[in-house]
């Protein structure tokens, strides 16, 4: 232990750790976000830590996402029901992702100075920073990978005193390859990078191995759906073949370049024009290149590279960057090592010297730097949207969650944002059928058992259109108990006897 805190390797970990800590501090919003995705998972890691399973909030067995990420947050969840605590998990692995990204680099046969160089880089990516601290499943995502990559190497350089299959750390490879893909569907990538990667290194035989691993991994799974009459999965639904190619140029052309250090600013709705284009193709060939000096990691990293854009290509919702903010750390590590290795056969060929890393600093300067229209997404503006309030109307809207939750925690409350509700102030609730048919609505709050109804001014037009008209035709239904102003929210009592008698009387 004494001799590790002496080492270089140590130094080299505190300073990324100071890193670390001023960018994700500065830019750390301890808000909740409001997508919906991230109190999905919330939901979920609830259920697990209380002991009832993969379900949603009711209990109710779900698919709706994969269950890794939920299971990496039930143990802090079974201590604290706190977003926050959820937020620093995701930044613990974050770091933990970037020290293995730095082991990997150096193991590669590189400088320490370019493997810090490159984890610099990655701490300073908005787009990875923006979801590391939004309660979402890519900062565990990248660890794994990370660890993964990792273990391949440790593999490869003990394989010539020691067989693979005598390893313990090969099945724990095989463990986290399935696992990977538990966290987040895409990462199916990086069972195909491996599986595809080994062939072409002519190990046959573990290619066997991680097709054989996944199935196994997978058949609990996809058992346990099956008895419970789960569909497998969600993204199926999404899968689109019509749009493969549109997709996989925008995200090469346009979200590449937008996330990966240097990124410019990239306008998704206007067509590429000739110097992004010219910039994209540069950049995939110095990333490619980077890989290729990788070592025995060439091979897995490329075919990781080539699943992920493929994999993100078959969904039929647009995704811009979204989707390969898991991939950009390594995307990064590519470029910095890519130029490194084109500045090291320069510098030897034209100046007759060495290529000093610490050039590679200059990649910093576009990060910092504004661009003119204002419009490049920056660390600036992760700052700046820590610092805002919630909106009025979305102040309200928790409120009334948590003044409910005081009086009637058990209840269960109809409204237009029912998860984010339920990550706030832990009511249950369900979101009202989108009918004019005002008894339509009624039945589908009896089927649901709805205690309350919530009426908000969150801005989404199904709340007038289907629930105001609703409300207003039956005021001896709907009894305001609560009501918060600036702007107007109420909280009705839902009365299921003159409900069900209306129902009757207008059968």
């Amino acid at each position: 232990m004494t001799k590790f805190l002496k080492s270089k390797d140590f130094l080299w970990g505190v300073a990324l750790f100071a890193i670390f800590t001023l960018s994700f501090s500065y830019i750390f919003d301890s808000k909740i976000d409001l997508n919906g995705d991230n109190c999905y998972y919330f939901a979920n890691a609830t259920s697990l830590a209380k002991g009832d399973g993969y379900a949603d909030m009711f209990g109710k067995p779900t698919t709706n996402f994969p269950p890794g990420y939920p299971l990496l947050m039930a143990p802090l969840r079974m201590v604290t029901d706190s977003i926050v605590a959820q937020k620093i998990l995701n930044g613990v692995f974050l770091f933990v992702g970037v020290m293995l990204l730095f082991s990997t680099i150096v193991r590669a046969g590189f400088k320490r100075s370019l493997a810090f160089l490159a984890c610099s880089a990655v701490l300073v990516t908005p787009h990875l920073l923006e979801f590391t601290t939004m309660m979402m499943s890519e900062a565990s995502c990248f660890c794994c990978l990370s660890l993964i990559f990792w273990l391949f190497q440790s593999i490869t350089r003990k394989e010539e005193q020691c067989s693979v299959w005598r390893m313990p750390r090969f099945y724990l490879l095989l463990a986290l390859i399935v696992f990977a893909y538990y966290i987040r569907t895409q990462a199916i990538a990086i069972i195909a990078g491996f599986l595809i990667g080994f062939l072409f290194m002519r190990r046959y035989t573990l290619s066997a191995a991680v097709v054989g691993a996944f199935a196994i991994g997978y058949l609990p799974w996809m058992l346990r759906n099956s008895l419970l009459g789960l569909n497998q999965s969600r993204y199926t639904s999404q899968i689109d073949f019509t749009n493969l190619f549109s997709t996989a140029k925008m995200l090469i052309v346009q979200a590449m370049p937008e996330s990966v250090i240097p990124f410019v600013p990239v306008d998704y709705e206007q067509p590429a024009g000739v110097a992004l284009w010219i910039y994209a193709i540069a950049l995939l060939a110095i990333i490619l290149y980077g890989f290729w000096n990788m070592g025995k990691l060439r091979w897995p990293l490329f075919f990781y590279l080539c699943g992920t854009i493929g994999i993100i290509s078959l969904f039929n919702v647009p995704s811009q960057y979204r989707y390969l903010t898991t991939a950009t750390p390594f995307l990064t590590m590519g470029v910095f090592v890519g130029l490194y290795k084109l500045g090291e056969l320069a510098a030897a060929k034209y100046l007759k010297s060495k290529f000093p890393a610490w050039i590679l600093l200059l990649l910093f300067v576009p990060v910092a730097a504004q661009d003119d229209n204002g419009n490049k997404h920056t660390m600036g503006d992760l700052h700046a949207q820590a610092k805002v309030e919630f909106p009025a109307q979305f102040s309200n809207f928790f409120s009334m969650g948590k003044m409910l939750a005081k009086h009637d925690a058990n209840a269960i409350v109809c409204s237009r944002k029912p998860e984010l509700l339920y990550a706030t102030s832990g009511m249950r609730g369900v979101h009202y059928l989108e009918s004019e048919d005002t008894g339509v609505m009624l039945q589908g709050m009896l089927d649901k058992k709805v205690d309350y109804v919530l009426f908000e001014q969150l801005g989404f037009g199904s709340t007038y259109r289907y629930l105001l008209p609703c409300l207003q035709k039956h005021p001896d239904i709907f009894k305001v108990v609560a009501q918060l102003r600036n702007p107007e929210t109420f909280l009705f009592a839902f009365d299921k006897k003159k409900a069900e008698e209306w129902l009757k009387a207008n059968k």
